[in-house]
């Protein structure tokens, strides 16, 4: 489901494990709360959070998946890929044509039907990245990924 914003805190625990272990980029809960809209998430009967993911917008056509977090007592079990799918549902619906993820593993988004990339196509994203280096932020070589979701609307016109 679409993300609220009582699910900003734990949200930004989930984040935070992995940002502290080098794996994602860290983010605070003001960050996550203002963008709230753009995050989706599975929860349990109980309502807590178990796995995220949002869409980061870089142009009207353009967007990563990027904070994908599953809790870890819940590996394994598809929930990454149904917050993925989530992301990508939410760029359909603002007519985003194409998707990048960057990830330490292949598999993943592999079996997501995504490309195999260069970060390089994506200067928008080196540029955040230099300036979360310049401000001290390590950043992780990571491999990129690449999804071309085609118009939403052109899609529904020819199916």
């Amino acid at each position: 489901r679409r993300a609220v914003r009582s699910d900003a805190g734990a949200i930004l625990e989930l984040v935070a494990q992995y940002a502290a272990q080098g794996l994602m980029l860290a983010r605070n809960l003001q960050q996550i709360a203002t963008r709230i809209d753009n995050y989706v998430v599975v929860t349990d009967a109980s309502a807590h959070v178990l796995a995220c993911a949002a869409l980061e917008e870089y142009s009207p056509s353009l967007a990563e998946v990027s904070s994908v977090a599953v809790a870890p007592s819940h590996h394994g079990q598809g929930l990454g890929s149904q917050v993925v799918l989530g992301v990508e549902r939410l760029a359909r619906a603002r007519d985003i044509e194409e998707l990048f993820a960057l990830s330490l593993t292949d598999n993943f988004f592999l079996s997501l039907s995504y490309e195999p990339t260069t970060i390089s196509r994506y200067p928008e994203k080196l540029a955040r990245y230099d300036t979360l280096s310049r401000e001290g932020v390590e950043i992780v070589p990571k491999r990129c990924f690449q999804k071309t979701l085609g118009n939403s609307w052109s899609a529904q016109l020819s199916a």
